[in-house]
C-alpha cells in the first residue's frame, strides 16, 4: 500500500499539470487500475523541471493538434 512507481498517464489537474497532458505521475496499481499519489514534497528545483516538461509536452501536442 506504501509503495508506487511512475506510469504516464492522463493529468486530472494534480501537482498544477493541465488536464489531459500525458505525463508520469507516481501512481499506485492495484486490480487494473491505478491512483495518482497525491500530497508528495516537491522541492523547487524539481518544480522547476516539472514545469518545463509540461511546457514541452503542451509544445509538441499543439504542433501536432492539426493532425489528429
Amino acid at each position: 500500500a506504501d509503495s508506487w512507481g511512475s506510469m504516464a498517464v492522463p493529468a486530472e489537474g494534480s501537482d498544477g499539470i493541465e488536464p489531459g497532458v500525458i505525463y508520469s505521475f507516481p501512481v499506485r496499481c492495484s486490480g487494473g487500475s491505478y491512483e495518482i499519489v497525491q500530497g508528495l514534497d516537491i522541492d523547487d528545483a524539481s518544480r522547476a523541471l516539472m514545469d518545463a516538461t509540461e511546457t514541452e509536452l503542451r509544445e509538441e501536442r499543439a504542433a501536432i493538434e492539426s493532425l489528429l
